[in-house]
Parts: C-alpha cells; structure tokens; sequence
C-alpha cells in the first residue's frame, strides 16, 4: 500500500480533476479542430491525459482511497463557436493540469509520484505552448508554468 500525506492526496485528487476535466474538453474540441494536424494533436493529447489520469488514479487507490470521479459536463466558461476558441479553451485545460501537477510536485516527497507529476506539468506545459503557437497568441511560452 502506498502512502500519501493528506497534502499530497489532496493535490493528488485535484490534478485527477484536472485531467478528467482536459478528457472531456478535448472530447469538446474535436467538433471543432478542421484540420487532420489538429485532431491529431487532440487524439495525441487525449492519450496523454488517459495515461496520468490512470497513473494518478492508481497511486491514489495504491493508497486506499477513491479518486474523484469524473464529471458529467464541465463549465467551459465563454461559448465555444469555432476552432480559436476551442483551442483557447484546451489552453485553460492544460493550465489546469500545470497547476493540479505543480500542487502534486510542491507537496509530495515519493520519488515515483514526483516523476509522474514532473511529466505531467512538462507535458500540460509543452501542449499549451503549440496550442498557443497554433493560434498566434503571445507569448507563446509561459513563465513558471503552473503557477496558479
């Protein structure tokens, strides 16, 4: 059985959020992506964020507890009408995941988590980057991604 600070799970739990979260706002994106280089982006991504959230869930059952179940629907914030917008919001997505990531990084000592939340943080923070890219917003790069 693993062990998780009560600091850990919790960050733990909020970065499972974020990344079931990222799945569905992907699932959202796909209407809109246009372009075959886009939706492979999306379906890159979304294996991505299947592969963390899995690995976040296993650590926290490892630990005896439940992961936080996914929503049904999530508040996307402004309307969703094209492919600009549908790219900022997987922005917001990955902006989520690098601060739930961050949290996990900030607030847990087991090497083996560390490692999954670095790559998670890198991965959301790297995504956001080309989605940025992709629109033309500037700057492009963030500075101490996660950051909330």
């Amino acid at each position: 059985m693993t062990e998780l600070s009560d600091e850990a799970a919790i960050a733990l739990r909020s970065a499972v959020s974020a990344e079931q979260a990222a799945l569905w706002v992907y699932g959202l994106a796909t209407a809109f992506a246009g372009y075959d280089r886009v939706l492979t982006a999306i379906s890159d991504a979304e294996k991505q964020h299947r592969r963390l959230r899995d690995a976040a869930e296993r650590v926290i059952r490892d630990a005896g507890q439940t992961p936080p179940p996914a929503q049904p629907a999530y508040d996307v914030g402004e309307p969703v009408r094209d492919r600009r917008s549908a790219i900022a919001l997987l922005i917001r997505a990955e902006n989520d995941c690098q601060v739930g990531w961050r949290s996990v990084l900030e607030n847990s000592q087991d090497p083996t988590l560390r490692v999954t939340a670095l790559d998670g943080l890198t991965t959301a923070a790297t995504r956001a980057t080309r989605w940025r890219l992709t629109i033309g917003q500037q700057p492009a790069a963030q500075h101490f991604p996660g950051q909330p």
